[in-house]
């Protein structure tokens, strides 16, 4: 009996991550389970339940060039496929709202010409104003504590930034939402079993994740669409998780104190550090001695202990422009 598509996609996802975590893979084994894969026919909603476009997407850096440029097709193919899907579903909502709305407006019409009489004689009630709906349906975390239910919403909400700019690579408006919802609930997990019940540690990681997540919306994105998976989230270091801009910022300023930290940085860097004093010109031959025969201050100096210890070094200098030598 054959497999439904599903059960086939996860099948042949389990194949390619065993073969992802063998150094020893075989590359035409994992060709082929790539061109299986291209067979099986999917939808967003497959894609979504599966994940598999996480797995297949770590083969596009593969050392193998067949390897490599297969799985990027396999990655496109799926992306414009899920961009048909959302186009067509929102040209099906709008149709049906359509009918929907003229159905509405004969309806009341209608009514508006057999009731003249009796709305005249009427008077209008006062319509009581709706109790505001919640923007977020918590009733996935009633069972969590109170802490760890306001983090997940937390994180659902910030997911549900970035819902404007996932629905515009055309993912479907109503495969999103649900997936955001669950993706908050895998990382609040996530969480609570890195912590161990310690609740300071709990407590860090979530200020961490929510600062950076809020930033980092190419970071927010690959977790919500599972090309980033939960686990390896919380084994992301803060420079991992920090915007690129933040991350280059950082690699100068470790830059800059590597490089003021080595004992020739002086040497290296004296055209710099002149530039900035204003020292160009004759200044950069002058010295702090001036020759008393001459007047000139191209001189050079050399400090010997001469006398006891307790005693200050003894400066010898040497003038460059008439070569007169003279101690201080």
């Amino acid at each position: 009996m054959a497999l439904e598509p599903v059960q086939r996609v996860k099948k042949l996802k389990k194949s390619l991550a065993k073969e992802l975590a063998n150094d020893d893979a075989d590359a035409d084994r994992s060709l082929d389970l790539l061109k299986r894969l291209d067979e099986v026919p999917v939808n967003i909603k497959i894609l979504t339940e599966t994940l598999v476009g996480a797995v297949v997407s770590k083969f596009k850096s593969n050392s193998n060039a067949e390897i490599a440029s297969t799985a990027r097709a396999l990655v496109k193919k799926w992306k414009q496929q899920a961009k048909q899907e959302s186009k067509s579903t929102k040209s099906s909502s709008s149709s049906v709202e359509t009918k929907t709305k003229t159905k509405t407006k004969t309806s009341i019409s209608k009514k508006k010409l057999s009731n003249t009489a009796a709305a005249a004689a009427t008077p209008t009630p006062t319509p009581t104003p709706a109790a505001p709906s919640e923007a977020t349906d918590t009733s996935e975390w009633d069972h969590l504590p109170d802490f760890r239910k306001r983090m997940a919403v937390k994180f659902h909400e910030i997911f549900q930034t970035s819902e404007s700019s996932l629905l515009e690579t055309g993912l479907s408006t109503e495969a999103l939402p649900p997936l955001c919802q669950s993706r908050a609930t895998e990382v609040e997990d996530a969480i609570n079993v890195h912590s161990k019940g310690v609740r300071t540690v709990y407590s860090t990681k979530i200020r961490s994740l929510i600062f950076n997540m809020k930033k980092n919306s190419n970071l927010r994105e690959k977790v919500i669409l599972g090309f980033t998976s939960v686990p390896a989230l919380m084994r992301m270091t803060p420079a991992e998780l920090a915007t690129e801009e933040k991350s280059k910022e950082r690699m100068e300023t470790i830059q800059k104190t590597q490089d003021s930290m080595q004992l020739d940085w002086e040497q290296a860097n004296e055209d710099k550090i002149n530039e900035q004093c204003g020292i160009t010109g004759e200044l950069l031959k002058a010295s702090l001695f001036t020759c008393g025969r001459c007047k000139s201050i191209k001189t050079t100096s050399t400090q010997k202990q001469t006398r006891s210890a307790d005693e200050p070094m003894t400066v010898f200098v040497f003038c460059l422009n008439c070569g007169k030598r003279w101690k201080c």
